[in-house]
């Protein structure tokens, strides 16, 4: 199908210039959680215990936990529910249309398609887009919602998400304390039932869980240090295993209501840039004052507890926490933007956020040709692979700027287009002229 006259893609000179740079810091952001499952092992989330300031990589964990872990991923889905408005509510009557309609689900699509692409030509089975893809055909009935109603449902289903997350984390720090109490049963020669000896066992697999067994890690350093096939073989298998479990619909729930309140966001002008500085002051200072309170207090318990599935209480409160410092990363960088102080560092990120989707894939490729073709996989600490996170930075900052000096779009941005709109847009800045 070709779009009609008046469904065009959006042309340079009319993107909004907060989007492009909120959405480049928050593609900065990911890479720093992403390149740790890129260069080291798959299920590890922290360093090796017990948490102490004596490995410097807990010194790491403290600030990708405060900062990061979550949140930058939540700037990036709030991002995508606001993109969506920009497609679906075009059209005369500022109500969409079809074609609207048309390119929007194409897009989601191809979001899928390249969720899959990740996960095995650039073999990263983290990817997001394919969950992106799913919650993007979950969103076109809300695009003529208010922005009350939109808040309103987001909140309901991040509420929804903490509920269920308090009653499985109690659960199963019910079943640990359990467990500890059957161990000093062992330890002082009382016999244990069938069914006691089973929870002893679940109890002993999840305190190994804390740290992944010998075993475990030193088969996927063979996997991920072999040949192509076998490389392959484990990225499609544990890219599947992701997708295939209760945890994408974790992900598709978080990532709608996500969805839904940058869509609220986006409709009362703050990811637009229109608030007042003031507004974003504020904004940024409650949105950390809040989150640095959850995220610290989180972090204390884990410490204390070396991770044991007792301290239930810090994986209860993670969607208030990332969602604070969400709100904070937004008023902070538009704050800053307002008072144009960014410099370079802004246009840089704007670049990076204008080829978000190049670079998004573009950094699974660098990550592959690194760690798997010059075997640099398993040799780096939390400092090192963040070093090699800064590296990709810069290099896809610098291709940025200087693609964009003729191009008026990513490649990966114009194929995409394409494919929505049914023809191509210009991609030389000459073109559009």
């Amino acid at each position: 199908m070709i779009a009609s006259p008046s469904m065009i893609s959006v042309s340079p000179s009319q993107r909004l210039e907060s989007l492009d740079l909120l959405r480049g810091f928050a593609l900065c952001g990911i890479l720093l959680v992403n390149i740790m499952m890129m260069g080291g092992l798959w299920g590890q989330y922290h360093p090796d215990l017990p948490p102490t300031l004596a490995n410097p990589d807990w010194a790491g964990w403290i600030i990708q936990h405060l900062f990061v872990q979550g949140s930058m991923r939540g700037l990036f889905t709030l991002l995508f529910g606001a993109g969506m408005l920009l497609i679906t509510l075009r059209g005369e009557d500022g109500r969409g249309t079809i074609q609207a309609a048309d390119v929007y689900f194409r897009r989601c699509m191809a979001l899928l398609a390249l969720g899959m692409f990740n996960a095995t030509v650039l073999l990263f089975p983290g990817d997001i887009l394919y969950v992106y893809g799913l919650s993007g055909f979950l969103l076109f009935v809300f695009r003529m919602a208010r922005p009350r109603t939109l808040i309103v449902l987001s909140a309901v289903l991040l509420l929804l998400l903490t509920a269920e997350s308090t009653v499985v984390g109690a659960y199963q720090a019910m079943e640990a304390r359990r467990g500890a109490e059957l161990a000093e049963q062992v330890e002082t020669g009382a016999a244990l039932s069938p069914t006691d000896a089973e929870a002893l066992k679940a109890y002993a697999r999840a305190q190994e869980a804390r740290s992944l067994p010998p075993e475990i890690v030193a088969e996927e350093a063979a996997v991920r240090t072999g040949d192509a096939l076998g490389l392959l073989k484990w990225s499609v298998r544990t890219w599947l295993d992701y997708v295939a479990s209760s945890y994408t619909i974790t992900l598709v729930i978080e990532s709608v209501a996500f969805m839904l309140l940058g869509m609220a966001l986006f409709k009362l002008g703050v990811l637009g840039g229109a608030r007042s500085l003031g507004f974003y002051l504020a904004l940024a200072g409650g949105g950390y004052a809040l989150g640095l309170a959850v995220n610290g207090g989180q972090a204390v318990m884990l410490w204390n507890s070396q991770f044991s599935p007792a301290s239930w209480t810090a994986q209860s409160s993670y969607e208030l926490g990332r969602c604070a410092i969400t709100l904070g990363h937004v008023g902070l960088l538009l704050s800053l933007w307002k008072m144009n102080v960014l410099g370079f560092v802004g246009r840089a990120l704007r670049g990076l956020g204008r080829m978000a989707l190049t670079n998004y894939l573009g950094q699974s490729a660098i990550a592959g040709l690194l760690f798997y073709g010059l075997n640099l996989w398993g040799r780096l600490d939390w400092w090192g692979l963040w070093g090699v996170a800064a590296g990709i930075w810069a290099f896809q900052a610098a291709f940025s700027a200087l693609w964009l000096r003729r191009f008026n779009m990513g490649p990966l941005e114009w194929a995409l287009r394409w494919f929505a709109y049914g023809r191509p847009s210009p991609l030389r800045r000459t073109e559009a002229a």
